[in-house]
């Protein structure tokens, strides 16, 4: 199945398109989170260079809605954002504060874009996507992330929020969860293995899928450690690592 078709039966499909980015499809929607899709990051002096590929082109995607977390490059990107969002398309941009003033900055129309921080919910068809509490630091300080209701089940985006032990007191869950998608690489802000396996048995999804690693070479992350580690400390979870541009049936 190409990337811009949709499941024809009830069928929510996941797929992982590298970094934290991820591609959701359900019959009556597909849903971009968080898609890094261009080498946009790279410094002159090679720093934060891409390593791994996209897991596609923006030309392969038709998506419904594009959902940013927060304004940091590798989430918001500047390379690939006005081939996702483009005038013969109606995609919108759902995001945080931050993520709206970047992105009017690099040209999105304001009508293709609403606004969604923490504790606000956003519907169209029978998809329902809530913003919740992240915590990323003092460099994203509104970053938020996601609660995604598709085709009858929840997957659970948790943003790049460092681990805290009081996280559940910030945000009300949406039980169950199916698919809990969390950073693994250990650097800035982000959750390591052991914190991400910390997070996975706090939320107790059916199945947790690691991201966010081995992007550039300042990105940690083990994604064997992480399944280790939830066998551990979260075995009612089913650690699932995906290859870049893989797709599961949840």
């Amino acid at each position: 199945m190409k990337l811009r078709e949709k499941p024809d039966n009830d069928a929510l499909l996941i797929t992982w398109l590298s970094g934290a980015g991820f591609l959701l499809r359900s019959r009556n929607a597909s849903v971009g989170i968080d898609l890094y899709l261009s080498n946009s990051c790279e410094r002159a002096d090679g720093s934060l260079k891409r390593l791994t590929p996209p897991g596609a082109d923006p030309d392969e995607l038709d998506l419904d809605c594009l959902a940013v977390s927060h304004d940091h490059g590798d989430h918001l990107d500047a390379g690939s954002i006005h081939r996702l969002i483009k005038p013969d398309n109606e995609t919108f941009l759902l995001c945080p504060g931050s993520v709206t003033r970047a992105a009017l900055g690099l040209g999105v129309d304001k009508s293709r874009i609403r606004e969604l921080n923490r504790g606000q919910s956003f519907t169209f068809g029978d998809t329902a996507i809530r913003a919740v509490f992240c915590d990323h630091g003092p460099s994203a300080p509104d970053a938020v992330g996601f609660f995604i209701s598709m085709a009858g089940r929840v997957v659970f985006f948790l943003g790049d929020s460092r681990f805290r032990t009081d996280f559940l007191d910030h945000i009300s869950p949406y039980w169950p969860i199916d698919a809990f998608l969390v950073p693994i690489n250990g650097r800035f802000g982000n959750p390591d293995a052991r914190d991400a396996a910390y997070f996975t048995q706090m939320l107790k999804p059916k199945m947790a899928i690691p991201c966010h690693f081995w992007l550039t070479k300042e990105h940690g992350g083990d994604p064997g450690e992480f399944a280790r580690l939830c066998g551990e400390i979260a075995p009612e979870a089913e650690a699932r690592s995906l290859a870049i541009g893989e797709t599961i049936i949840v």
